[in-house]
């Protein structure tokens, strides 16, 4: 991957495929390989952005405090330094938080934005779920940490059925965690987001989609965000957990690609 000054940090990116852009940006975890299972099927058509979020992967991981704002700052730059004309957003739960944040500043610097598994503001259900997870990063191993989140992110069938797998994948994440006080940082920064104020001001076309097990940003959340948003769509699929565009491949592209090209249809 390649790498570019952004915001004053060094971001790692990467960029496959021809036709108009379209960057993926991940949740909690902010790292490109999140978006694996979606670079064959959309850089057919388009030309796809991956990239590390501040903390995360192969960018720098500076000390915080770190916040949505500052994550959308840095995505600004990112697109800015690339020279990506009003590209689409698919933002992955924290992606999404950044999503909202870069719509409603700038109407026009997006062409479409899709929402998977985001949330307008933390909630008591939501501080819950962190508060373990918080506990779990300070009170236990990096290896216990992504395997106890794990359960927040998989359907148990998923879980049930790819944990020979699984287990290997989340062992090799974690010997590439930046420090625990960075993780914490992101932590704080996805609980403290709250875009409520600003949803109605959003121009861009959106589709907020989510999984109906999802009990990290569960269904009510998705509901919240396209009920604020003029015009968005909102498309509940029956099953996939938090990462369905991972559990639920198929299905996730294909929902992604319809609204994509009926946003396409639209515009001409």
């Amino acid at each position: 991957m390649p790498n570019v000054i952004t915001n004053g940090i060094n971001t790692h990116y990467e960029i496959r495929g021809t036709g108009e852009a379209l960057i993926f940006v991940s949740g909690l975890g902010g790292t490109a390989a999140y978006w694996q299972p979606q670079l064959e099927a959309f850089s057919k058509n388009f030309t796809v952005v991956t990239y590390d979020q501040r903390g995360a992967g192969l960018s720098d991981h500076p000390e915080g405090p770190y916040s949505i704002e500052t994550l959308a700052d840095d995505l600004q730059a990112l697109i800015d330094a690339l020279k990506l004309e009003r590209p689409i957003l698919v933002g992955h739960s924290t992606g999404g938080a950044i999503g909202q944040h870069l719509a409603a500043r700038d109407p026009q610097r997006l062409a479409a934005m899709v929402l998977y598994a985001s949330w307008a503001k933390s909630d008591r259900h939501f501080n819950w779920c962190f508060r373990m997870r918080r506990a779990l990063l300070v009170g236990s191993t990096l290896e216990e940490y992504v395997h106890g989140s794990a359960l927040f992110l998989y359907p148990p069938e998923h879980l049930k059925n790819h944990a020979e797998v699984l287990s290997p994948a989340l062992l090799a994440s974690a010997s590439r965690f930046p420090q625990r006080e960075v993780i914490l940082s992101r932590i704080d920064a996805i609980m403290a987001h709250d875009a409520t104020a600003s949803l109605s001001s959003i121009q861009t076309p959106t589709l907020v989609v989510c999984a109906q097990d999802d009990i990290l940003t569960p269904p009510y959340q998705s509901r919240l965000l396209a009920d604020a948003i003029p015009g968005a769509e909102l498309n509940i699929v029956p099953q996939g957990g938090h990462s369905f565009s991972e559990t639920e491949t198929t299905l996730f592209n294909q929902i992604t690609l319809d609204f994509l090209a009926d946003v396409r249809q639209s515009a001409h």
